[in-house]
């Protein structure tokens, strides 16, 4: 078996997806504050810095809509749309 680069893949509330490094970025970062965080099951409430709520939810890597990939560069995974080449 072969381990992922990533612990958790989020589903947004906004329909975007992230990992946990890059939830854990904008955490660090400021461009996200963590309101709330339930851990049965595990869903965290973000405030973005534009002041919306986000709601965070772990989903299934295998569920991942098609044009939606996760990268891995320097150790950070990351979810990238491969039609227009951004990250998500």
């Amino acid at each position: 078996m072969v381990a992922r680069p990533f612990e958790t893949l989020f589903e947004g509330s906004n329909g975007r997806y992230y990992t946990d490094w890059q939830v854990a970025r904008r955490r660090r970062t400021g461009e996200w504050t963590l309101c709330m965080r339930q851990r049965t099951p595990d869903r965290q409430l973000v405030e973005t810095d534009g002041g919306a709520l986000l709601l965070l939810a772990p989903t299934d890597p295998e569920t991942l809509p098609p044009g939606l990939e996760i990268r891995v560069r320097d150790g950070r995974a990351r979810v990238v749309n491969v039609r227009c080449g951004l990250p998500e």
